[in-house]
């Protein structure tokens, strides 16, 4: 990592890069959010990059209507190709060449007052490259017992500066000059799938990069009603296990040992849901996202791809929702 130098040290450039697709009312949440932001010290030059990957029903009018819904400057550009990596590519493209960091977050999502301070304070005192913050879930009807006993949307709680070895464009701050010096970009080949993040930050990790926690630096993520059902929680956990053997067959490593992964998931998950679930709802339904997590393992080695952000797929999430 490196900032500024002489007396810029407390303020450097950073980007807070966000994809969006039809969640009008949600981007404006999120920027909202970000005029809301408090420093003890010196404030960071704070820029804003939103890549609209929607362009027949864009979520402002123009780069004037975007300026006008945060204090904070805004690049607003829109994507055509659809998909994640389209989207989160274009934002690394469009930060400003002079930011240090870029701060991944989602349209579905508000930060906290004193997020980016957490993030920024952990960043440099540890010198990572990686930096992941909590993500706790703003439920828009009560979640069922089993939800929040398996805390299916909520990531963390973390220690501060503690190691990690995953990260996820949800919340984390990467260092833009170990990106640009490597020549990292999220890999096309997750533009549909999902964990197209999982992936990328792996090779940061393969880099060299460090991964660490932040305490503080919080977001909070809204989950609709049609998110906590079952159906949902299964589709979710099938495209995990996909995308972990997937990044296995393509760094050509530790295949033997997913395939194994992949056989314990589904023999521990109809354990589970076959006996412990006999007392327990909570104990069936994490049974079954085994047993969906090993499926998508073993899918993954008959070149199959579980397509969690199909455009057909995301259409019809963001019909209801928009």
């Amino acid at each position: 990592m490196a900032l500024p130098d002489g007396d810029d040290v407390g303020a450097p450039t950073v980007a807070v890069c966000v994809a969006t697709f039809r969640r009008p009312q949600g981007i404006r949440s999120l920027l909202g959010s970000l005029d809301e932001l408090r420093f003890r010290g010196v404030p960071p030059d704070l820029r804003v990059v939103v890549v609209d990957n929607d362009p027949t029903q864009p979520a402002f009018g123009s780069q004037e209507d975007a300026q006008g819904a945060c204090g904070w400057p805004v690049t607003y550009v829109h994507e055509p190709a659809r998909g994640l990596v389209a989207a989160r590519n274009r934002s690394l493209e469009a930060a400003p060449t002079e930011a240090k960091a870029a701060l991944f977050v989602d349209d579905d999502e508000v930060v906290a007052p004193g997020w980016l301070e957490a993030m920024l304070d952990v960043w440099t005192r540890t010198g990572a490259t990686v930096v992941q913050g909590p993500v706790e879930p703003l439920y828009e009807e009560p979640a069922p017992r089993w939800v929040e006993d398996l805390g299916i949307f909520r990531l963390g709680p973390f220690g501060d500066g503690a190691p990690l070895h995953f990260a996820a464009t949800n919340n984390s701050l990467v260092d833009l000059e170990f990106v640009r010096r490597h020549g990292l970009r999220f890999d096309p080949s997750f533009n549909f799938a999902g964990g197209e993040d999982e992936e990328f930050y792996g090779r940061v990790r393969e880099a060299g990069g460090r991964i660490v926690s932040s305490a503080d630096a919080v977001v909070y993520d809204a989950i609709p009603g049609r998110r906590m059902t079952r159906d949902w929680v299964l589709r979710r956990s099938k495209r995990k296990g996909n995308t972990i053997a997937r990044i296995a067959l393509k760094r050509r490593r530790g295949r033997v040992v997913r395939f194994v992964k992949a056989f314990k998931s589904v023999t521990f998950g109809v354990a589970r849901a076959g006996t412990m679930g006999l007392w327990s709802s909570t104990d069936a339904i994490a049974g079954r996202m085994e047993i969906a997590r090993g499926l998508g393992m073993f899918s993954a080695f008959f070149r199959i791809v579980v397509t969690e952000y199909s455009p057909q797929r995301v259409d019809a999430d963001r019909g209801e929702s928009a």
